[in-house]
């Protein structure tokens, strides 16, 4: 307070003292602008202009940063996109990766498993396995969307471009096993860091059934493994309506069988399914597809036995953290059994029943949102 009030007092005398040149100054300013008016308003005008455009050309320097730097973000956003395409790749078939020495009729080594994935940076990876005649393409729908990384594998010879090449002729149950855990070893090798959780839909099922036993007599052959959902797995001949027919197919001459299998649905979206399941493996390797549908009959017990399911349940849930298993609507009338025959063995919080078509279970909304919930822990 005291220094505001000695300012004021030097500033009062200051003027006070100068009081005739700062009139002088002001007089000669007034009469300046006065003659120059308009020479003074241009000067004005000019240094107001420039500011404005300084201003201007500051916010198109601001909007110019701004629009570099979304570009520069979109750019990488879609680098990042392309880098979680969906891509098709092989594995290379070797010797070593076969414990068991190979039937002579087997003709593998040299040729190439191919496969489906979609790299993301989730924790998970999820592995698939098809149905019967299919192949890893059905997936591609959950796989775009998928937030996990996501891998489809193709059995052995069912791609449509090798259901004319020699190289990939029929082979047995068993070397498709071996060909298939050799591959999700190689995932889990190349993503040692992430969880794995392993997905069969209808005989993919069967084939984890399988794998599960492979690893029990090979146990250094086994992944680490968190979680498995089973879809429509098979529980003995009685569920393999559409396996038992393929597997007395004649590859030579398969129309008969194949309008015999048509004739299955009841309804008109179950027609549906049915005609473009038939389409797709029609175009297949039919030896191949009879094949493994005959050695899956041999591999499930006559209607009305379970052993054989929950002892293959059974190894399941030893080699994984958790295991889910959805039935579709065509079990219905089953379901109940398969439950009661659960809690017997002290099996619960495993099974559920989906009102949906059994093809329903490729469908990306469902694999999304049971995949997710089984990663969840729900």
């Amino acid at each position: 307070m005291f220094r505001n009030s000695l300012l004021i007092e030097r500033v009062a005398a200051f003027v006070s003292g100068h009081r005739v040149a700062m009139a002088v100054v002001g007089g000669v300013t007034g009469a300046a602008i006065g003659i120059y008016s308009d020479e003074a308003r241009a000067v004005i005008a000019w240094t107001w202009s420039h500011v404005i455009a300084g201003g201007t050309l500051v916010t198109l320097a601001v909007a110019g940063v701004f629009s570099l730097a979304w570009w520069a973000r979109g750019l990488t956003e879609q680098r990042r996109q392309l880098r979680r395409e969906v891509v098709r790749d092989f594995f290379d078939i070797h010797a070593d990766d076969f414990e068991e020495d190979l039937p002579s009729d087997h003709a593998v080594i040299g040729r190439q498993l191919w496969y489906l994935e979609r790299t993301t940076e989730s924790p998970d990876l999820v592995v698939l396995l098809h149905g019967l005649g299919l192949d890893a393409d059905d997936f591609r729908p959950f796989m775009n969307v998928a937030r996990q990384h996501t891998a489809a594998i193709t059995l052995f010879g069912h791609n449509t471009e090798e259901a004319r090449d020699h190289r990939y002729r029929p082979i047995g149950m068993s070397v498709h096993a071996d060909l298939i855990s050799g591959a999700i070893n190689n995932l889990q090798r190349q993503y040692p860091y992430k969880r794995l959780t392993l997905v069969g839909f209808s005989v993919g099922c069967d084939m984890l059934f399988r794998l599960a036993e492979l690893w029990r007599d090979h146990p250094e052959r086994e992944p680490k493994i968190r979680s498995v959902l089973l879809l429509d797995p098979n529980i003995n001949h009685s569920t393999m309506v559409i396996s038992g027919k393929v597997a007395r197919l004649n590859p030579e001459q398969p129309l008969a069988e194949l309008q015999r299998i048509a004739q299955i649905p009841e309804a008109l979206a179950e027609f549906q399914n049915f005609c473009e399941y038939l389409h797709k493996i029609s175009g297949k390797d039919l030896s191949q597809v009879q094949r493994y549908a005959a050695d899956l009959w041999d591999y499930w017990e006559p209607d009305g036995q379970y052993d054989l399911f929950f002892q293959r349940l059974e190894r399941i849930r030893a080699i994984s953290d958790v295991t889910r298993v959805f039935f579709s609507m065509h079990f219905e009338q089953r379901f109940n059994d398969v439950v009661a025959r659960a809690r017997q063995r002290g099996i619960r919080q495993v099974f559920d029943l989906s009102r949906v078509d059994h093809f329903d279970f490729c469908q990306d909304a469902f694999l999304k949102r049971e995949i997710g919930a089984l990663l969840r822990g729900r």
